[in-house]
């Protein structure tokens, strides 16, 4: 499989009817607002601007999906628990995240969490996790932002997470270093 032939396909928001006639595979990206999950995604495509990215956290507001190989899917989900969305709009990105894990949960083959290495999981990071444990999908934990950490820092930050997702892979990355960008390709591709 060739991560970089892909191509964007489609957004989806609540109840598209779309999402019922697809029986594509798909990994899922998800984590909370500005994590990074679009510049991650455009590393892995090998494309600048696929995926659309801002300077301002919460801009994802729907399921934007990118076809690869005209075979799988690849989802960015929005941002979960960025407070300053407002109430109103963070509990719909929220509906929307549980509403398509559920929807699609016989298509998808993995979901990768993204978790700042930096502050480590927070609660809603942890109740994404257990949430998606509760539906029984697979999971891949990725520490985003480790460039920004001596090895020292990124050693605790590992070891934390393994404490935290006992027993799930856990990889650090870095989309401006490339840090775990072959070894998450390599999981990616096997997910299939």
């Amino acid at each position: 499989m060739k991560l970089t032939d892909v191509k964007f396909y489609k957004s989806i928001w609540l109840n598209s009817e779309e999402v019922y006639f697809d029986d594509k595979k798909e990994v899922v990206f998800v984590g909370r607002s500005n994590m990074w999950k679009s510049s991650l995604m455009n590393t892995i495509f090998q494309k600048k601007d696929l995926v659309k990215t801002s300077s301002k956290p919460g801009k994802t507001r729907l399921a934007n999906l990118f076809l690869v190989e005209n075979k799988y899917y690849f989802t960015d989900l929005p941002g979960y628990g960025f407070a300053k969305l407002g109430k109103d709009l963070r509990e719909e990105l929220d509906w929307l995240i549980s509403w398509y894990l559920e929807e699609r949960r016989n298509s998808i083959k993995k979901v990768v969490i993204l978790v700042d290495s930096k502050l480590w999981a927070q609660e809603s990071d942890l109740e994404m996790y257990r949430y998606i444990l509760d539906l029984e999908l697979p999971v891949l934990i990725v520490l985003s932002k480790s460039d920004k950490l001596s090895k020292t820092e990124l050693f605790k930050s590992l070891t934390h997470a393994k404490e935290q997702f006992f027993g799930q892979e856990i990889i650090p990355v870095s989309s401006k270093s490339k840090l775990g960008i072959f070894e998450l390709e390599k999981i990616l591709k096997n997910s299939f």
